[in-house]
């Protein structure tokens, strides 16, 4: 299970990586990601650790229609996404600034929820 001492690890491990931006998306949707294996410092093991942690403690959000889990920091400017896949099948985290929301953040698909979130330890 994953804990907030992940979250610590995660929170502070995140702002140190090198992040590549999201060319396509800079003016529509401006954001940076990590590729599993292909970032230098953080593992296949950390970068599962990573999407755990994204599952764990992310929050209800909406890109559009699509809702996701999204990890806030600790001062609320930026916040980490993953597509959906399966923990073992997803290999990109994103991030991006909270000063930009896309459409309504309300009425959140519960089964999406369901599907991704997973249990924090106590």
């Amino acid at each position: 299970m994953t804990t907030h001492e992940d979250l610590d690890w995660w929170l502070d491990l995140a702002p140190t990586l090198q992040w590549t931006f999201a060319k396509t998306y800079a003016q529509s949707a401006p954001h940076w990601y990590v590729v599993k294996g292909r970032t230098p410092v953080l593992t296949h093991d950390d970068f599962e650790r990573a999407v755990r942690v994204t599952r764990t403690f992310g929050e209800p959000g909406k890109f559009y229609a699509r809702t996701n889990l999204y990890l806030f920091t600790r001062d609320r400017r930026l916040w980490f996404w993953t597509m959906g896949d399966p923990i073992e099948e997803t290999t990109i985290i994103n991030v991006a600034t909270t000063d930009r929301v896309y459409g309504p953040q309300t009425d959140f698909d519960e089964d999406v929820i369901a599907a991704l979130r997973l249990p924090a330890e106590d």
